[in-house]
């Protein structure tokens, strides 16, 4: 396939692994139109921005006229509202011709597995949890009305890499103000996937042609356990930023400190006592689980292979760090 005839039209090109989808399909020849509702900083000059609101179709639809790929990495203001946005997003791209819609999902559909390997032949679970019950009933909308020749779920491990993202730099914004609980002394599997990774994946489904509808667990294949990968996002920090509990211990913690009253937040201003950051139910039995998250089907069907294990990876994280601080530094000498 020649990718300078292969335009791809992305949502959510402004976030964490939107910028870096875009950017390896940008080095790779695609052409890429993205949907932002304001033009985004330092955005390369070739990325064609389609100014609009995935809530709001009429904003975009006329921009995904000469699209062959959708990659759908965004999400509304409001989780309630994503399930029709995407609805409308799939169906005005088959009415435009699109040929391939790659909606990016999360394991967590799977609900909190306390072990065993899952595969995508493992039946999702419903959740309480709003964002992993929308991503599930976006996923089973797609599954009923595939309006595209081929639509394909990614459902992505916990993904972690330079430049932001909840696993990294919200972690690490969160040491630098408090504690973090690690449960059950972090004995629970990391599921993680590099955010280039993530990348390398859609371009193997973008260059072959694909069935009419496909799951993909995507993960590096390789859990690490969480009391790991604390560590590593401690030793960057440069302090000591987690507490052990059990589960029971954290669950304890929570009834306290998830809504805790003004007389409890007083006492612990006045004492001193360090914040310790609370977990509701469903992150501590995530947390807790031992669950492994097979990337095999990827594997064998696309021929994916992770190109960053844990330790590079955490190397890519710390070296972004290290070169940000240094420019900082320069900044302040000149």
């Amino acid at each position: 396939m020649n990718p300078g005839s292969h335009c791809v039209f992305v949502t959510g090109g402004s976030g964490f692994v939107g910028r870096h989808i875009v950017r390896t399909l940008r080095a790779c020849g695609y052409p890429v139109r993205m949907l932002a509702r304001r033009t985004p900083q330092a955005l390369e000059s070739s990325v064609q921005v389609v100014l609009g609101d995935l809530a709001r179709p009429e904003s975009f639809a006329a921009a995904l006229a000469g699209a062959s790929t959708v990659i759908h990495a965004a999400l509304t203001d409001d989780l309630s509202h994503d399930l029709e946005a995407t609805s409308k997003l799939h169906k005005l791209s088959a009415e435009a011709g699109v040929r391939q819609f790659l909606h990016l999902s999360t394991i967590s559909v799977y609900g909190n597995q306390s072990d065993g390997i899952i595969s995508e032949e493992t039946a999702p679970l419903p959740s309480t949890d709003a964002y992993s019950s929308t991503k599930l009933k976006i996923e089973e909308a797609l599954r009923i009305r595939p309006a595209c020749r081929e639509v394909a779920i990614l459902r992505l491990g916990c993904v972690y890499g330079p430049g932001g993202g909840w696993w990294t730099q919200g972690l690490l914004s969160m040491m630098a103000r408090g504690k973090l609980l690690l449960v059950n002394g972090g004995a629970g599997y990391a599921n993680l996937i590099h955010v280039e990774d993530v990348a390398s994946i859609i371009l193997l489904l973008l260059e072959r042609s694909n069935p009419s509808f496909e799951i993909y667990n995507v993960t590096d294949g390789a859990p690490v356990p969480w009391s790991r990968y604390f560590a590593a996002m401690e030793e960057i920090s440069g302090h000591t930023a987690t507490v052990s509990m059990s589960v029971a211990e954290a669950r304890d913690h929570a009834r306290k400190w998830l809504r805790p009253s003004l007389p409890r937040r007083v006492f612990r201003k006045l004492a001193g006592a360090p914040l310790i950051f609370p977990l509701d139910d469903r992150a501590i039995d995530g947390f807790a689980s031992r669950a492994i998250y097979s990337n095999e089907k990827a594997s064998r069907v696309l021929g994916f292979r992770p190109a960053y294990d844990f330790e590079s990876g955490i190397q890519s994280v710390r070296a972004e760090r290290d070169s940000s601080a240094r420019q900082l530094a320069s900044q302040a000498l000149a």
